[in-house]
């Protein structure tokens, strides 16, 4: 049942009803987010907390602390980063690896990524996440034993989400970590759909779904396909780091 608050902006929040979010709406919005961009307050750009960059530094800190050391790391770890983003993530593995590859398919937070860095074996591809194996094979890249899906599956639909993670699932080794956070749905679903947002001063389209929902996906595309689920759980036990009634960033640890 579609149940669409009515109050004053808040007229396309969407509950408990699959309705699509346009990608393209969603590729301008982080054209504009790119934007943005300060050397200063350098995460917001994904984080958001344009404001707040004490806030946007410890939620990081927080999560590298905590999911790095899962990842387990080394001179042979080949990293695959979806939605990369600036390279947020390529700053955190200071560890020397054999491979770091991110994909985005904003071009403008592409070209910041590749500007900000300078370690070695870092590569930086545009593209769209459902089209990762594409990409890939454009590139003549490989496959990988570790993976990062940081926030992407939001801004996904959900025959897209399902057929972005088969494909990740073909474009891992045999044996493989897959790191997914992501913000759920802490009671129902929850759609924006063209959504403004005063924190954002912009229009954002992102879908929220709940664990229960989530973890039906991932029985599909990765539990039956050997991979165990090792690890879960909210990303912040801290108060000050949640800032949202109806969402909760969440993690997920697959190996195989």
């Amino acid at each position: 049942m579609e149940v669409i608050d009515k109050s004053k902006g808040e007229e396309r929040r969407i509950k408990n009803k699959i309705e699509n979010i346009n990608y393209e709406k969603t590729l301008d919005f982080f054209e504009r987010r790119a934007e943005r961009y300060s050397e200063k307050n350098p995460y917001s750009v994904t984080m958001y907390q344009d404001n707040n960059p004490d806030l946007v530094e410890s939620r990081n800190k927080r999560e590298v602390e905590k999911l790095l050391p899962i990842l387990q790391l080394d001179s042979k770890s080949k990293v695959l980063d979806v939605a990369c983003g600036i390279g947020r993530w390529s700053d955190a593995i200071q560890k020397e690896i054999c491979e770091y590859c991110g994909i985005d398919f904003s071009p403008d937070l592409i070209q910041i990524a590749k500007n900000r860095t300078e370690l070695k074996n870092r590569d930086f591809l545009v593209g769209r996440a459902n089209e990762v194996e594409k990409i890939l094979d454009r590139n003549k890249k490989g496959k990988y034993n570790r993976i990062l899906l940081i926030g992407i599956l939001i801004y996904l639909n959900d025959d897209d989400m399902i057929d972005t993670l088969e494909q990740i699932e073909r474009c891992c080794e045999n044996h493989a970590i897959i790191c997914i956070r992501e913000p759920i749905g802490l009671e129902e679903r929850l759609t924006l759909k063209e959504f403004f947002s005063e924190e954002l001063t912009d229009h954002y389209n992102a879908i929220y779904r709940t664990g229960k929902e989530l973890m039906k996906v991932f029985e599909q595309c990765l539990l039956r396909k050997k991979f165990t689920l090792k690890q879960e759980g909210f990303l912040f036990s801290e108060d000050s780091l949640n800032n949202r009634k109806e969402t909760s960033q969440y993690y997920y640890i697959f190996e195989r």
